[in-house]
């Protein structure tokens, strides 16, 4: 801090030097006395450093103010709160800033109110398609139509994705935290999936937990069924188990498994992997709404793969005394 004070006013402790080596030298040119011009210099040097000496204080008082002000999130209100300039330069600075926090404020109001306009049509639209969903599924019921059933099934898929992702940006109002039965939540998640799992004619493993888990039923029951939905996805032949080990809940599969260059980003938005681009109608939202549920909730989540081999997903769960 000292430093930087000492180079802020560099101009001008170089400007009181070179005056008085001026006065020094112009004396000794014109033979005139010396110590006149010396005491004067010396008062100049003193009163000088004394006045550098007495302004520090305030400099790094109002330095460090400064820099607590660095991190406010909001430019305009942070502007009314500096301290006094101290000259027109920096007040001319001070009212850019105000101007600036101002746009910026303008700026902002005006994108949260078109995602809210967004956000508002694409909950209406997913509440509205449910009727057409409900009316196709009358019309396929008692019809042998399994190709259409399989893809009417991924239409209600990316609807309740979709409505899950506009709820992700204050999701913990949407929160209803208390000791749940996790086999209730995972058995659901199963009778969900159960047609899948008979067309497909895949093998399910599923070891009874006995655990309760605090936790939001709602959520964990989406992220569960979101994991079962890419297990089901990419495996082709096999089995998938639902187990608990050491208060973890593990989904493994026998699928095609993850390539080890893909792990560390499967939870990036948007990102597919090479499974996702081999598979076009793949979003990349899933595991990335996933991870950012489990977070929220106080869970963790890491997965477990290898290409050809299969996947393990493993969530870390919050137990409660039974």
């Amino acid at each position: 801090m000292r430093k930087k004070y000492l180079q802020d006013h560099l101009k001008s402790i170089l400007f009181a030097l070179c005056t008085v080596g001026l006065f020094v030298l112009i004396c000794c040119l014109y033979e005139q006395l010396i110590p006149p011009v010396i005491y004067a210099s010396v008062i100049l040097i003193v009163v000088g450093s004394a006045v550098l000496w007495a302004g520090y204080p305030r400099y790094e008082a109002r330095m460090k103010y400064i820099a607590e002000l660095t991190g406010c999130s909001d430019p305009e209100g942070c502007a009314d709160h500096l301290p006094t300039p101290a000259s027109c330069e920096i007040e001319m600075y001070q009212e850019l800033l105000k101007s600036m926090g101002s746009s910026y404020r303008e700026y902002v109001s005006l994108e949260d109110e078109k995602y809210r306009d967004r956000s508002d049509y694409f909950a209406m639209w997913a509440h509205q398609i449910k009727t057409p969903i409900a009316a196709m599924h009358l019309l396929i019921d008692d019809q042998d139509m399994p190709e259409e059933k399989d893809q009417l099934f991924r239409i209600e898929e990316y609807v309740s994705m979709v409505m899950h992702y506009l709820k992700t940006d204050d999701i913990s109002k949407d929160f209803v935290l208390r000791s749940y039965s996790l086999d209730q939540i995972l058995e659901e998640a199963i009778r969900h999936y159960s047609s899948l799992f008979i067309r497909k004619k895949l093998k399910l493993n599923y070891e009874h937990t006995n655990l309760q888990v605090v936790t939001d039923e709602k959520w964990l029951l989406f992220v569960v069924e979101q994991i079962l939905s890419n297990s089901l996805k990419y495996t082709s032949a096999g089995s998938v188990t639902i187990k608990a080990e050491h208060g973890s809940l593990i989904i493994s599969d026998t699928g095609c498994g993850i390539a080890s260059e893909d792990l560390p980003r499967m939870f990036d938005k948007g990102y597919t992997g090479y499974n996702g681009r081999m598979d076009k109608r793949s979003t990349g939202l899933g595991l990335y709404l996933c991870k950012k549920v489990l977070d929220q909730l106080g869970h963790s989540i890491h997965i477990e793969s290898s290409a050809g081999k299969g996947t393990s997903v493993i969530i870390g769960l919050n137990l409660s005394e039974q």
